[in-house]
């Protein structure tokens, strides 16, 4: 089992909500995160991830729930996730995990999970791939 990790960057394309609009929040709203970088632990770049949630659940103004699929483009293929997360968790000693589901190249007929997590305000993710 491979396993690695990458810190997320912002991308040059990130989809976010107008300035005086609410974050997405409220039940059946859509996220969309576009171009997000990834490097690896010496801040190389190691890829680009596009996330497409809808929110299921909330709890609080910026505790929500959301269902979600990814496509986590890398320098040696693509791995494709997908999951229903609490973004609070995120905060949290085990962070949230959700499913590795497929790729492409090095990662074809991947599976494993990610789990995610903040570290010195930084969003890291690990992937355990099989």
């Amino acid at each position: 089992m491979a396993k690695f990790t990458l810190i997320e960057r912002p991308g040059t394309g990130v989809k976010e909500p107008p300035r005086n609009s609410p974050p997405p929040n409220n039940v059946g709203d859509q996220l969309l995160i576009i171009d997000r970088q990834l490097e690896d632990n010496g801040r190389n770049l190691a890829g680009t991830f596009v996330f497409r949630g809808t929110v299921v659940q909330r709890f609080a103004q910026n505790d929500i729930v959301v269902a979600f699929e990814a496509t986590n483009k890398l320098n040696k293929g693509v791995i494709n996730t997908q999951g229903v997360i609490r973004f609070a968790d995120f905060r949290s000693a085990n962070g949230v995990t959700w499913a590795i589901v497929g790729g492409t190249r090095k990662y074809k007929k991947a599976h494993g999970t990610v789990t995610g997590k903040i570290v010195d305000s930084e969003t890291q993710f690990t992937f355990r791939v099989s």
